[in-house]
């Protein structure tokens, strides 16, 4: 049996508990000057321990994944999986980031029409302004090497990638670990932080892009060495699905509450002591192989567009901070 498929008898005793969360030193002072250099872009610091209990990681694209992944017997994964024990992260070594944003924008089906379409455009356009096929010839040829790279990116480079994930990945052991209530992440300097869960301070960052879209990121800071690490980023009209990255979060951390009811934690469940006890108690209300068997075409139809209508109307701007309880001077020395 892997050690990932390991049922856990018991947490580590610094496990997150929203209801135990022990005192803890106040943040440091810094000058006004330092604080504005360091939390330009924050714009809102998120309250700990109360939770709407609304996941995000259930979108009908992962549902699809988790589907096809149990159908082809794992194949696919790309590094380290989310467990029961650990959600990893900062598993991609930098040097591919760019080059799979760039073969992801190739792959797609949506931009492949686009691109086409443009090349195509373009070439009528140019054939009549010129009178001549000739640059009509030419921009075919630019659709043929686009129609190229997206065959290449979509079926050999993803074969590839899915049956050798060791090539682009970079296991530093970074990551969220329920068990323990430890955080691990890679720092800029290519080490790596770790500190419990309940010393980091969650915010909202803006951010303008280069080529000008505004984008949000949820922040992890950890309040006494000011190392932060990203959690999500989503583009502006999107902002309001920080709040649930961050409930899902908190909610896979603390050893008091159930797993996230999410595909990709599906088969963990009965692994984990909450979750199981939960579980067996008939709260879930939904089989054991609710994601493994639900219906795709409904969920992307009734069911998301449900659940993400849930998401924007929830009022996030109630739930209580109860970290303000456990650090003295929180809401004075906050970095917004």
């Amino acid at each position: 049996m892997q050690a990932g498929n390991e049922p856990m008898a018991t947490y580590v005793s610094g496990a997150y508990r929203r209801d135990a969360i022990p005192d803890q030193a106040p943040l440091k002072d810094i000058s006004g000057f330092a604080k504005s250099l360091e939390a330009g872009d924050f714009i809102e610091r998120l309250p700990w321990g109360d939770y709407a209990g609304l996941d995000i990681h259930v979108r009908p694209q992962y549902v699809k994944n988790y589907k096809e992944k149990l159908e082809s017997g794992g194949i696919g994964w790309v590094g380290p999986k989310w467990t029961h024990r650990q959600q990893p992260s900062d598993f991609v070594k930098t040097r591919w980031q760019l080059l799979l944003m760039f073969a992801g924008g190739f792959a797609d089906y949506g931009l492949l029409k686009l691109m086409l379409f443009v090349v195509l455009a373009s070439a009528v356009i140019t054939a009549f302004v010129d009178g001549t096929v000739l640059a009509f010839t030419g921009f075919m040829e630019i659709g043929a090497y686009i129609l190229g790279l997206h065959l290449f990116f979509r079926y050999p480079f993803t074969w590839f990638l899915e049956r050798n994930p060791g090539v682009i990945v970079k296991d530093l052991g970074c990551g969220f670990f329920r068990p323990s209530g430890m955080v691990k992440f890679r720092t800029w300097r290519e080490e790596t932080f770790e500190a419990p869960f309940i010393e980091f301070d969650p915010y909202i960052s803006f951010h303008v892009n280069p080529k000008g879209p505004v984008s949000y990121k949820l922040l992890l800071r950890h309040r006494y060495t000011g190392w932060q690490t990203t959690v999500a980023q989503v583009a502006d009209a999107h902002k309001v699905e920080l709040y649930a990255h961050w409930d899902e979060l908190q909610r896979y951390m603390d050893v008091s509450q159930p797993l996230p009811d999410v595909p990709a934690l599906e088969k963990y469940r009965h692994l984990d002591p909450t979750t199981a006890e939960y579980d067996a108690a008939g709260k879930r209300g939904r089989p054991a192989n609710y994601w493994a068997t639900l219906d795709l075409t409904w969920w992307e139809s009734e069911g998301y567009p449900a659940h993400l209508k849930a998401i924007k109307e929830f009022p996030w701007s109630t739930l209580e901070d109860r970290m303000k309880k456990s650090v003295p001077n929180l809401a004075e020395a906050a970095m917004v």
